[in-house]
């Protein structure tokens, strides 16, 4: 689960939203992360338990509640986001796409009654009987009390989540990335709300394309006569989200390429 999946840790509730994949409680500085969810984009990042996430796409997350906190880092299925967090001595950054995420409660009558008269459990039959009950997602986790189940422990069939995140589509088109030119005449020097700065080796027509993370044009600009050095571009960004970008430059027959976050 992840983008982050949000709970407030230990308990958490049966629900549906887009995340990340961490469960979290709020700490003086932002959330502190108790468990980061495996097979979620969390997990695909250097964040770990006992990690402080500091802000969210640039906004600190300091003195604010955890319904706060947990609304900047929910949203919308695939959208991309940046997380800055403490990890030891060490201040990171990530950015990650929230994907769909379930927390369902398992009922112990429900498993009990899978099971027989077993009155412990191992992750590994929990896992059998959630995915067997939940088959449209996949599931990645079984949490009691807000805490991972390792496979190894056994567990009484009490206060138990299982956590799915959507299924992949296995027919899914990927996205086509430009093919990039390490060589290329063009640098991309910086990208705000209102412009683009680039630099040329030499004058000609450059192309500018702003592509999001699903590989989706959200901008090209177009300098006819960009000269040698440093250019600059306007362009309207009013209805571009805040979030990871990656932006093109064709010039003079070659392209090159930067990923940006857009704040």
């Amino acid at each position: 689960m992840i983008a982050i999946t949000l709970f407030t840790a230990p308990l958490l509730a049966s629900e549906s939203f887009g995340g990340i994949g961490v469960s979290i409680y709020q700490v003086r500085d932002g959330v502190k992360v108790a468990e980061v969810i495996p097979g979620t984009p969390a997990a695909e990042t250097k964040l770990q338990a006992n990690d402080v996430i500091i802000a969210v796409d640039g906004e600190s997350l300091k003195g604010k509640s955890i319904e706060e906190s947990k609304a900047k880092l929910r949203g919308q299925k695939n959208k991309p986001l940046e997380i800055t967090f403490v990890s030891g001595v060490d201040t990171l950054s990530a950015t990650l796409r929230r994907t769909q995420i379930t927390v369902k409660d398992l009922e112990s009558e429900g498993v009990e009654s899978w099971y027989g008269d077993k009155s412990e459990f191992n992750a590994e039959e929990l896992e059998t009987y959630a995915s067997a009950t939940e088959s449209s997602k996949q599931l990645v986790a079984v949490l009691q009390n807000g805490t991972l189940v390792k496979s190894e422990s056994p567990v009484s069939a009490k206060s138990l989540n299982g956590i799915y995140v959507e299924k992949a589509d296995e027919f899914a088109p990927k996205i086509k990335q430009p093919n990039l030119n390490k060589n290329a005449s063009a640098t991309l020097k910086g990208l705000s709300r209102t412009s683009v700065g680039f630099e040329l080796k030499s004058a000609g027509r450059a192309v500018i394309s702003i592509m999001d993370a699903d590989g989706a044009v959200v901008a090209t600009l177009v300098s006819e006569n960009a000269r040698p050095g440093y250019n600059s571009l306007k362009w309207n960004s009013e209805n571009v989200p805040s979030g990871r970008y990656m932006v093109t430059i064709e010039h003079n027959g070659s392209v090159s390429g930067k990923n940006v976050v857009l704040k």
